[in-house]
């Protein structure tokens, strides 16, 4: 198949305005799955618990976390302004130091597990849904990046029960991970120095998106999982170092802050992706035969040609979490890249000149 002909099952389209609708309380299972290879039971390290899956998930619980971590945050800012900005004296100690090196350590394998657990399954579901089929289009490709729930596919294979939570799991696992980060503001609170806007915003909003896309099964989320976790392996193998005294060229610095910012534009432009793509599919049975007619997911249907083109987000509220995901990424884009000037540019090299 040329690449001409494999494309002709995607389309450029305008979304519908209803998928910006906040949808209404999903329903969504605890992933309680069976791992059954050496491999599959490496990247399942704990059982999930169902009241604990459904606490991480409430609204409630997520939006209090955050205003109490904010709330602290601002309050030891004060504190240790009124302490002239001086160390505490717990991070004196070898138990203190101890803690931060197996802190981002621990960080950085973990990071690079979740990537390499995310990639796997996604690349084993990816395995199941195309098996038996003749040859994998562009359009098999879209569906399986646009449909989480295999329920929804209509050219692909419905996988073995199990494929799909799977996925699920090692996000949600990345997710809970993101509430035991805070911690990297408290090492710079405990160390004298002041949480920055970018520092405190940083961490409070990615707990908040990485709740909208699991919690309404956003599409968006297994790559935005895979992203983050690829650029924590590298940050927290930086701050390792950094922890063991080992000199680190400024060079390499500047690169990661640049990966950084890459990574959340590369992020958004990705997201924004699903907002205009749909894929052509056959009509199912008992369609309306009409020579042209739009679903109630704005699909629209060609009785003629037995095709229904499927945009990507074509369900209300489906959106929303695209939404969150702008209303975090654009400032935070701005904040690095202001981070970035006044660190490695010409004019923070001599205003640091101009102190000495």
């Amino acid at each position: 198949m040329g690449i001409s002909e494999a494309f002709k099952s995607v389309e450029f389209t305008l979304p519908s305005l209803d998928i910006f609708k906040i949808p209404p309380r999903p329903l969504i299972r605890t992933p309680l799955i069976s791992f059954n290879t050496p491999l599959e039971r490496f990247f399942r390290p704990l059982q999930v618990n169902p009241r604990f899956f459904d606490l991480s998930l409430n609204p409630e619980f997520v939006f209090t976390f955050v205003a109490v971590y904010v709330t602290v945050v601002v309050l030891l800012n004060q504190f240790n302004a009124g302490r002239q900005y001086r160390p505490w004296a717990l991070t004196k100690t070898s138990t203190f130091k101890a803690f931060m090196l197996a802190h981002n350590a621990l960080l950085a394998l973990f990071s690079a597990w979740v990537y390499c657990g995310v990639v796997y399954y996604q690349y084993d579901h990816w395995k199941l849904t195309t098996s038996g089929l003749e040859g994998r289009s562009s359009a098999h490709v879209v569906e399986f990046l646009c449909q989480l729930d295999s329920k929804d596919y209509r050219i692909l294979a419905k996988p073995p029960a199990g494929s799909e939570e799977r996925v699920i799991y090692m996000y949600w696992i990345f997710y809970i991970s993101k509430f035991y980060e805070v911690v990297d503001t408290l090492i710079i609170l405990a160390r004298g120095k002041k949480s920055s806007t970018l520092q405190t915003f940083h961490h409070a909003g990615v707990i908040i998106i990485g709740w909208t896309g699991l919690r309404y099964e956003s599409p968006m989320a297994p790559p935005g999982a895979m992203l983050n976790a690829m650029v924590h392996t590298l940050m927290y193998f930086y701050f390792t170092l950094q922890t063991l005294r080992i000199p680190v060229s400024k060079g390499f610095k500047r690169a990661l802050t640049s990966i950084q910012i890459a990574q959340f534009i590369v992020g958004l432009g990705f997201a924004h992706f699903y907002l205009f793509v749909s894929y052509k599919a056959p009509l199912l049975t008992g369609a309306p035969q009409v020579a042209m007619s739009f679903e109630a997911n704005g699909q629209a249907s060609n009785a003629s040609t037995g095709v229904t083109t499927i945009p990507c987000l074509g369900n209300q509220g489906e959106g929303f979490p695209l939404v969150v995901a702008s209303s975090y990424l654009l400032p935070l884009i701005y904040l690095f890249v202001e981070f970035y000037i006044n660190s490695y540019t010409a004019k923070a090299t001599k205003t640091t000149r101009m102190r000495r």
